[in-house]
């Protein structure tokens, strides 16, 4: 169960969303701008430092709470990933990085609007995180980082970026975990270029790849320990994975009550599709899973917000979400029919963001062996 006040936050960032309005997301999807009146609208509203400590600079909470907003938002038919990705990024500097950082990076965000991208994938590793390329070669005075990572949500339009990156080599090391490092930087610093991939979401987050050449760092980029960020990035990949559920929720409940308001009113045979039970019968099944992937996941963050380990419930609340999320779209897209591949219904829009989360940021396939692995204590299946 939710306290009144956290339903108050989810009920802000919806009623948000629904006044900014998913026409004012889509037409900037159309006409290639960043959709800026959405945060605007959220750091009036004091959303954008939900989650964060006011010793950081936000309002307080957790990540129960972030999840909440991010689930509200998408409730409204507004998946807000840069929300994601600045909330994973500032949740890994409050926990491992300086004071300074916080100072530096976190606070903007949360008084100012501002955003962080989150660089980790790259074309050649993808999921294998071990295998990433880009290094950063340490100096007297600091690092110079080069390499690309692809496929990073709102790269250009962001402020910082929080950059996965090796300072020892995948060769050099034993423990392959080892040797991996994290640095915050700002986006417009020299020797970082942006290329637009050509990716449909619908959505004016633009997807990139990002190429770092020859970028100068000082040494207070580092966050924590060098070569020792592989333990905070997993931390952080457990915020990924709620905030990744609470979108796919927040979808499949916005596209399946669009559904049943036109089922309730669309006519075939003399009655209302809503009363036939082919129909009826899926969306109920599609609630009930949408119902218990967000049961799961305000657990796997409660669990997150104790300091217990979530890894296994925010893996577990992911696939979840995002497998009830296609079920919702399915029987929703089926119940407008033909009509529903018209732009102008607003249903085959919402296909490719809802399908991205059983693929991305990490596919259901790697989850399965996960749970397999670390819930079920099989052998490592890949």
């Amino acid at each position: 169960m939710l306290s009144d006040e956290q339903i108050l936050i989810l009920q802000t960032a919806e009623r948000l969303g629904q006044r900014v309005g998913r026409e004012y997301w889509l037409r900037c999807a159309r006409e290639g701008r960043d959709a800026s009146r959405v945060w605007e609208e959220m750091l009036k509203a004091g959303l954008t430092g939900v989650g964060v400590n006011p010793s950081a600079g936000g309002v307080g909470y957790g990540l129960l709470e972030a999840a909440l907003v991010q689930e509200g938002l998408a409730k409204a038919g507004i998946p807000l990933l840069q929300f994601l990705t600045t909330h994973l990024s500032r949740e890994i500097l409050v926990r491992y990085g300086s004071r300074e950082q916080v100072n530096r990076y976190v606070e903007p965000t949360c008084k100012e609007g501002r955003r962080i991208s989150f660089a980790l994938t790259e074309p050649a590793a993808g999921s294998n995180t071990w295998r990433i390329s880009t290094f950063a070669r340490r100096k007297s005075d600091g690092y110079v980082l080069n390499g690309q990572k692809t496929y990073i949500t709102g790269a250009r339009e962001s402020d910082y970026m929080l950059v996965v990156a090796r300072t020892r080599k995948y060769e050099e090391v034993e423990n392959k975990s080892k040797g991996l490092s994290l640095f915050i930087l700002e986006t417009k610093t020299s020797g970082i270029s942006f290329e637009p991939l050509n990716i449909q979401l619908h959505s004016p987050e633009t997807q990139y790849t990002v190429y770092f050449e020859d970028v100068e760092l000082g040494a207070e980029s580092l966050v924590g320990v060098d070569g020792e960020g592989a333990a905070y990035l997993f931390d952080g990949l457990n915020v990924e994975r709620v905030l990744i559920a609470a979108c796919s929720i927040g979808l499949g409940e916005h596209v399946l009550r669009k559904a049943a308001e036109y089922a309730k009113q669309r006519v075939v045979f003399d009655k209302p599709i809503g009363s036939y039970q082919g129909i009826q019968f899926r969306m109920a099944k599609a609630y009930i899973h949408l119902e218990a992937a967000r049961q799961l996941n305000y657990e796997a963050a409660r669990t997150y917000d104790a300091g217990r380990h979530a890894g296994a419930l925010a893996n577990m609340a992911k696939f979840a979400a995002a497998e009830a999320g296609l079920e919702a779209f399915e029987i929703a897209l089926q119940a407008f029919g033909g009509s529903g591949f018209d732009l102008d219904t607003d249903i085959i829009t919402f296909y490719p963001v809802i399908r991205l989360f059983t693929t991305a940021p990490v596919t259901n396939e790697l989850i399965l062996s996960y749970v397999g692995r670390h819930v079920l204590g099989l052998p490592k299946s890949y």
